[in-house]
């Protein structure tokens, strides 16, 4: 059974070789799985997750085969950045009830390495944890051995360390105003592979990178950079992500502002006007005339006094831009205000149509009497001039 233990990291693993049994002529060895932990975690109750985890793995299957032995094997990460790099390797020995679980005595080697365990007792099992300092990476022996009475049991794992932080992902500059070139690169260690937004480094490897013009729609786009690395056959990747900052000017057009409102009194509205920009911008609203403000974003009850032409205008440090926007409230006298001028217009645009029809439809009718006669005329001149012709 081969467990990973890997050096500094910043993400929680999932379980790796959850399944994967050795079986010794003595003890049964079940990798549970291992996590790796920043220093910011709350490692304490993560150890004791882990403890009860493994016990009640322990009692849920109770070893049925001739040894009295069955054994756990799991590994705790515990990262100090910028001290030494700590790991703790957790072993549990589940003992036949009538052994004394306190007589056991239990010891751990890595490689040609003996740990200092920490012995604790739970019952009719032994869970030993042992801290080591090591650094190299690469594939070691991890040896397990019971002494109880005379009984001498002993088993082995291998278990392999490696250093695989989580890529670096570098926007240059990371803020930058629109319309510039950022260049965006992601490194990773050495023999790992890495894809950028999606797509793989061509050829495949620890180094991708692009470059774009920005403008204020990237405002807030993410990039994300994805790094794998086969370990002892398997593969795992780290993920890092990073948010590009677009600095622009205000905008305030259409679709932050609409910019007319026609509402009725005493209806309930919510006046939506809102400047883009970052930084972002400050916006004011006044009417012309007396400068009263504009009541943006709060739900209300709409009042004819509200109603008006405001010029609103936003500003930040990256300039500013003014739009004019009208408010029109309906209410009583207002409304046959509006509509007997629509109705006006409608009568006087049908009344011109109808007189341009009429004149239209006369035009024709003279024209075609005046064809009529004209081709009259023309068959008599005709008949007259056969008549005086001699024979």
């Amino acid at each position: 059974v081969s467990t990973l233990l890997p050096l500094p990291g910043k993400r929680r693993e999932p379980f790796l070789n959850e399944n994967a049994y050795h079986r010794g002529t003595s003890l049964v060895v079940q990798c549970l799985g291992l996590h790796t932990y920043t220093a910011g975690d709350q490692i304490q109750p993560l150890v004791r997750e882990l403890r009860s985890h493994m016990l009640r793995s322990v009692a849920k299957n109770k070893p049925t085969l001739s040894h009295p032995l069955m054994t756990w094997v799991s590994s705790l990460l515990l990262v100090s950045p910028g001290k030494t790099q700590s790991r703790q390797i957790i072993v549990i020995i589940h003992l036949r009830k009538k052994m004394p679980a306190s007589d056991a005595e239990v010891h751990l080697v890595l490689g040609d390495q003996k740990l200092e365990s920490n012995i604790m007792y739970n019952g009719d099992s032994v869970l030993a944890e042992a801290w080591l300092e090591e650094n190299e990476e690469g594939t070691h022996s991890l040896k397990c051995s019971v002494n109880l009475g005379e009984k001498d049991r002993r088993t082995r794992s291998n278990v392999t360390i490696y250093s695989f932080p989580v890529p670096t992902l570098t926007l240059s500059p990371p803020e930058v105003s629109e319309w510039t070139t950022v260049a965006v690169e992601c490194v990773t260690r050495d023999g790992a592979a890495v894809t950028l937004n999606g797509i793989s480094a061509e050829p495949p490897g620890p180094r991708a990178q692009l470059k774009l013009n920005v403008s204020a729609d990237d405002h807030g786009s993410n990039f994300s950079c994805s790094a794998a690395l086969k370990i002892a056959g398997q593969v795992v990747h780290k993920n890092q992500t990073r948010e590009l900052h677009v600095l622009y000017g205000p905008r305030l057009d259409q679709r932050d502002c609409l910019g007319n409102w026609t509402w009725q009194e005493g209806s309930e509205q919510t006046l939506k006007c809102e400047a883009r920009g970052n930084p972002i911008p400050k916006l004011n609203c006044s009417r012309k005339g007396d400068g009263a403000s504009l009541p943006i974003g709060d739900l209300r009850p709409v009042k004819r006094e509200v109603a008006g032409t405001y010029l609103c205008r936003a500003t930040s440090t990256r300039g500013g831009v003014t739009r004019e926007v009208v408010l029109n409230v309906l209410y009583g006298q207002n409304i046959l205000d509006i509509v007997i001028p629509v109705v006006a217009v409608v009568l006087i645009l049908g009344a011109l149509g109808t007189a341009g029809y009429i004149y239209n439809y006369q035009r024709k009718i003279q024209i075609y009497e005046l064809q009529k006669a004209r081709k009259a005329q023309e068959e008599a001149a005709l008949k007259l001039h056969a008549q005086s012709t001699p024979p």
